[in-house]
């Protein structure tokens, strides 16, 4: 009889291998492949050993691997795991098997509970199963120490305020966004954009898509106009208007002969007139 049984577990696993899936180590899909058939034939026993099952399923220790085994199990069977387990393992006949399938999903977030549908077929349900594994700590210290290197911009802003998040990380507050060591900063609109220093902060504000606060880059802006206008006035580009600057100005706005003083003319529209938009933006520096 053992020797039966040995001969179906081989068989099992030849059929596994011979639905390999690319990417995936063989030996990990053979034994989920085995897992899955074993449980199957477990399953379709008139007497099935539940503890078997169960014990099967303890062989997966994390979320990312149990939820791989439940996937896979749908694929090659075409049942729903939760559908079929059901079948075996029941919180009210089977009290010992199905407490301690649930302590051992409970150690990965998952919980493990029940319900029964239309035509009085019940499924064994998974809640979490499909919600994001916390990342492990290391991984979180690692991210923490991107704010050194990769994303060192946001820490080192004037007035960058250090807030702690429920993982343990840190985000920091410049102005009204929040910046994450994952490359991702939230608007002051709730709105989630990626961002990297190597363009970030470069005008001197935040860039905030959809703000009018970046101030700094208008100052920019106004400083280079004025130099222009400067410099096409004679005078040194020094980004501030002097009265003898704006005295200049006043002559080629009236069409006084400046020639003398002005070995340039002050920045033109496409239609060759004096640009304004220029001229009064350097004046309001």
């Amino acid at each position: 009889m053992k020797q039966k049984e040995n001969i179906f577990e081989e068989l099992n696993k030849m059929r596994s291998l011979i639905h390999a899936k690319a990417g995936v180590v063989i030996s990990e899909q053979a034994d989920l492949g085995y897992d899955i058939a074993t449980i199957q034939a477990e399953l379709n026993n008139f007497n099935s050993n539940e503890q078997k099952i169960v014990d099967i399923v303890k062989k997966y220790k994390d979320k990312a691997s149990f939820k791989s085994f439940v996937d896979q199990y749908k694929a090659k069977s075409g049942k729903d795991f939760g559908v079929d387990i059901y079948r075996a393992i029941q919180p009210y006949n089977d009290k010992t098997e199905w407490n301690d399938l649930k302590t051992h999903l409970g150690t990965m977030g998952i919980t493990l509970g029940n319900f029964v549908g239309k035509g009085g077929i019940g499924s064994a349900t998974f809640a979490g199963l499909d919600t994001p594994a916390a990342a492990a700590p290391e991984e979180l210290t690692k991210r923490e120490e991107l704010w050194k290197t990769t994303y060192s911009c946001a820490p080192s802003q004037p007035g960058a305020k250090a807030i702690k998040l429920k993982d343990g990380t840190t985000s920091y507050l410049v102005g009204q966004i929040y910046y994450y060591n994952t490359g991702r900063k939230k608007l002051a609109d709730g709105t989630m954009k990626n961002y990297s220093c190597s363009t970030e902060f470069k005008s001197g504000a935040p860039s905030n898509s959809g703000s009018r606060g970046n101030t700094g880059g208008r100052a920019n802006v106004i400083s280079d106009y004025s130099k222009e206008i400067q410099t096409s006035l004679g005078s040194s580009p020094t980004g501030k208007m002097s009265s003898q600057d704006l005295d200049l100005i006043l002559k080629q706005l009236n069409g006084e002969d400046v020639s003398v003083e002005v070995p340039q003319e002050l920045p033109k529209d496409v239609n060759g007139k004096p640009d304004l938009d220029k001229i009064l933006a350097s004046l309001q520096n």
